[in-house]
């Protein structure tokens, strides 16, 4: 049955003149239009992690001279605490004691691009699990908190940083500039809470951190 009623109209519209046939065409195709639903191409809302898996964590509310955050719990894994691009990483330890170089205090780190347009900074790892310019989720693998850098001279512990990214590749910026805790505890609880505001609350604020922080980087 179904042949012979497609064979029937078929017919009728071979029967149909040419303008007539134009006509039912560009109507089946407007019917087509309005019964297709839209899509949205907007970027997706970027969800949230804690950045900490496998072990029992804790994490002071404060830190020693700017806004920062250390997290214990040797062994754990970092993950990334939101989808981005892994922006820079360091494999090899080159802290030294003499002369303590800033530069090099994290040790092994990484940092990432969220899709937020924050960046986030993960260092004194025992190995690194990423490389520059991957593409990364939430949840993905970024190394294993250790103790290199500067924290071979203390406890093992993972530094991290949130801020917004400079052109160059600088450490003063991007070692911290808005407080951690508030958004490590909201995504401990499932708890979706985003720092971009803050990070450009901050930014606009210290508009030449960026300019000073290259001022500090050896040729």
């Amino acid at each position: 049955m179904g042949g012979g009623a497609a064979c029937k109209t078929g017919h009728s519209m071979n029967r149909l003149s040419a303008p007539k046939r134009v006509g039912a065409a560009l109507l089946g195709l407007a019917l087509l239009v309005v019964l297709v639903p839209s899509v949205s191409v907007g970027a997706a809302t970027p969800s949230y992690v804690f950045p900490f898996t496998g072990k029992a964590v804790s994490y002071g509310r404060t830190h020693s001279g700017y806004p920062a955050v250390d997290v214990f719990g040797c062994g754990a894994q970092v993950v990334a605490p939101t989808s981005g691009s892994v922006l820079d990483i360091s494999t090899v330890d080159r802290w030294q004691p003499k002369p303590n170089d800033p530069a090099t205090r994290g040790g092994k780190f990484v940092s990432i691009l969220g899709d937020d347009g924050v960046r986030y900074y993960f260092a004194h790892l025992a190995s690194v699990a990423v490389l520059p310019g991957a593409r990364v989720v939430a949840g993905a693998a970024l190394g294993v908190m250790g103790k290199t850098g500067d924290a071979r001279a203390t406890v093992c512990h993972t530094h991290m940083g949130i801020s917004w990214p400079c052109p160059g590749k600088e450490w003063k910026v991007r070692r911290g500039e808005v407080w951690p805790q508030a958004y490590l505890d909201a995504w401990r609880q499932g708890t979706q809470l985003s720092p971009a505001a803050a990070v450009n609350s901050a930014k606009k604020a210290n508009a030449t951190a960026c300019s000073q922080a290259m001022a500090l980087v050896k040729p």
